[in-house]
């Protein structure tokens, strides 16, 4: 393509356009810049129209005394608000988030120089012959013809793609900033920092039980359950849904971010089958020494030397602690006082340890042998969700009550397996006939550290007195919640008789809880963000790898690409969804193996109001009983489950997702979507 003007001429010597081109020349002579790299030797007309990986490179020209879309406003001019102007001041979207400064590879252009581009592009990037204060040097030459593509320009080597980097803190302080809900999460999947933020959080909860009349305490809210705890018929799913969020609520007065994560006791690493052999409780919720632990235990006379390879072991239960530690350094520092400092010790590495349970500890025998109940498989979760009615499912009413299937086994089941029977207590515990008996309560009102250096028979969730004592107690009932929140989606009409049944001690009623987003949740085994920002428009979008966690790959029910906070769009357009292919394009067939899906968006057009029409309004005031804009943003979603797990069982370990938006006519449109965000997320 030769570089004619847009006469189909030689550009007159000494323009304006050509006095940009040399600068912008002048910056990359020193450089192996291609001519096809060098936009600015497109033709005008190209030119204005071009855009760098979706940034457009000159502003459109505002529309005259603005529109309802497009205000006429002051501040920054069409020059300041164009990419090419700000990429060479090194402003986003090229202040290095997401592009170096420009030009890639040369050398910064002087200010004044980016004032003459700018002072060009605002006059309306005219190709005129410059006044006497604006003559070329005479080395400047003319410029030659160059070849160019102009759809498939190629970027500088050191940035070959507009890639965005998956978001490295909390996904939840991010959803709650933009108004969206927050996720629990798989336990099991919670990376080391969300780990450490929720043992932050039961540490500082822990530290107000030294003031017994504050209700956010730690005792306190366990007492709740103790007190008012509802089970066997139908208050039991809708009462603990409230009593999860009030607990959430007070963990989120420490941590804002936090949620409470689940536990699925289904998942292979559990052997469901025979699960004395397996983890026996989240990893999460096990005693473990830190090096931190060793100068604290040495001040107590333990001799820590032989204790060294015990570090950051994980076990489920303080009698295989103990019996590691009587290997490593003697059986006499594992009674007494020497124990009580051990206890002492693993609280400290681990508020989430509890030393009250003996999980899977039942005698010489197993739960199934000892108890007579059965660790709940996944088969068994299959047959509750096949459950047809609420009464079968949750528990019946007051004029036909009965236990819910969900509340026997897995709740019941689960209580008894974590509770379990202490087998330092001597040499067969019997079980004792009423379960509720076989937890010391009197006098326990609130917890002590002496109670938790006592070897009571059983451990705290073998009682619903004490359950709640136990940080256990949380992930299990948040599970429990779950898998309501999963068979309401394929029974959104099945509900409790008496909804309007009040949740004591609370003033919530049972309708209140039946849709669990209205407490600002979902449920997902792991998710994973990229943000984007609607500063500039998004052409063609690629993630970074997403690195997806093996507790996530080895078993999920669907996958989801999400996009967050789309604005209402001028035109209509499809999102086309790639996976671990970030070279796809509008000519990339849909019958390609990592396609993944699509979404479709209607375009707003042209609006037929006045100025203002179509803004979004301000935040409604707190009696603005109006709905919400019909162009407030919103979120889309892809089900992209069948390709991710195609990729995934191949034995990819990570998954790249690539957006490509194709207009109305199919053809690839690169500055359209605006975006917040983008997300990963996997359910169960």
């Amino acid at each position: 393509m030769g570089h004619d003007d847009k006469q189909g001429g030689k550009p007159a010597a000494g323009s304006r356009l050509d006095r940009v081109r040399q600068i912008l020349d002048r910056a990359v002579a020193d450089t192996a810049y291609r001519d096809e790299e060098r936009f600015w030797r497109l033709p005008l007309a190209a030119l204005l129209e071009h855009s760098l990986y979706g940034v457009r490179l000159i502003a459109p020209p505002r529309p005259a005394g603005g529109s309802c879309c497009h205000k006429a406003a002051a501040g920054p001019g069409r020059g300041d608000e164009s990419g090419l102007v700000r990429g060479l001041r090194g402003q986003a979207p090229f202040d290095g988030t997401r592009f170096p400064r420009l030009p890639w590879g040369g050398q910064p252009v002087a200010e004044a120089d980016i004032q003459f581009i700018a002072g060009w592009i605002d006059d309306g990037c005219p190709d005129d012959r410059m006044l006497a204060d604006y003559a070329l040097p005479p080395e400047a030459g003319e410029p030659g013809p160059v070849q160019i593509e102009q759809q498939e320009t190629t970027a500088s080597p050191s940035v070959q793609a507009q890639v965005f980097e998956v978001y490295g803190g909390d996904v939840n302080t991010w959803r709650q900033a933009g108004g969206g809900l927050k996720q629990r999460m798989n336990i099991d999947c919670l990376n080391p920092a969300q780990l450490e933020r929720l043992r932050y959080a039961f540490r500082e909860m822990y530290a107000l039980n030294k003031w017994p009349e504050d209700a956010r305490s730690y005792n306190n809210l366990a007492l709740i359950h103790q007190n008012h705890c509802q089970h066997g018929w139908e208050r039991f799913l809708t009462w603990h849904r409230v009593y999860l969020y009030e607990f959430e609520l007070a963990m989120q007065e420490h941590a804002p971010e936090v949620t409470m994560p689940y536990w699925d006791w289904t998942m292979a690493h559990y052997h469901p089958g025979k699960p004395e052999t397996g983890w026996i409780i989240p990893r999460a919720l096990q005693c473990f020494l830190t090096e931190d632990s060793l100068p604290v235990l040495a001040r107590h006379g333990i001799p820590v030397a032989g204790l060294a390879p015990l570090v950051g072991l994980h076990y489920a239960s303080q009698q295989r602690f103990f019996n590691a530690v009587g290997q490593a350094i003697g059986a006499r520092y594992t009674v007494g006082e020497y124990r009580e400092r051990f206890i002492d010790a693993l609280l400290d590495a681990n508020p989430l340890w509890y030393p009250l349970r003996y999980p899977a500890e039942f005698g010489s025998g197993t739960m199934n042998t000892v108890i007579h109940y059965h660790y709940p498989t996944a088969d068994d979760m299959r047959q509750i969700l096949s459950l047809r009615t609420f009464r079968d499912f949750g528990g019946g009413g007051d004029y036909n009550d009965a236990f819910g299937f969900l509340d026997q086994n897995p709740h019941n089941t689960m209580h008894i397996w974590t509770g379990g029977m202490n087998p330092q207590y001597g040499a067969q515990p019997a079980v004792p006939d009423d379960r509720n008996k076989g937890v010391q309560v009197a006098g326990r009102r609130f917890h002590k550290r002496s109670d938790l250096y006592s070897q009571p028979q059983f451990g705290d969730m073998f009682s619903n007195l004490t359950a709640s004592y136990d940080p256990v107690f949380w992930p299990i009932h948040a599970n429990i919640d779950r898998t309501w929140w999963e068979w309401q989606q394929d029974h959104p009409d099945a509900a409790p008789a008496d909804l309007d049944a009040v949740l004591t001690p609370w003033s919530y009623t049972a309708r209140d809880t039946l849709d669990a987003s209205r407490f600002g949740y979902e449920y997902v085994r792991g998710s994973y963000l990229v943000p984007v920002g609607l500063a500039s428009a998004v052409g063609r979008f690629v993630s970074q790898p997403i690195a997806v966690a093996e507790p996530v790959r080895a078993a999920f029910g669907q996958a989801e690409v999400r996009l967050h906070r789309v604005p209402q769009l001028p035109r209509s357009c499809f999102v086309r969804v790639f996976l671990n292919l970030p070279d796809a394009n509008a000519e990339t067939p849909l019958d390609h193996p990592n396609y993944a899906g699509y979404l479709a968006i209607f375009g707003h057009g042209p609006c037929y109001g006045g100025p203002g029409h179509c803004d979004i309004p301000a935040a409604r005031k707190e009696y603005d009983l109006r709905p919400r804009s019909h162009n407030t943003p919103r979120n889309h979603r892809v089900d992209v489950s069948a390709a991710a797990r195609r990729l995934l069982d191949g034995g990819a370990e990570s998954l790249q997702i690539t957006l490509v938006v194709i207009g109305a006519d199919y053809r690839e449109e690169k500055e359209l979507l605006r975006l917040e965000g983008v997300s990963l997320a996997f359910l169960d």
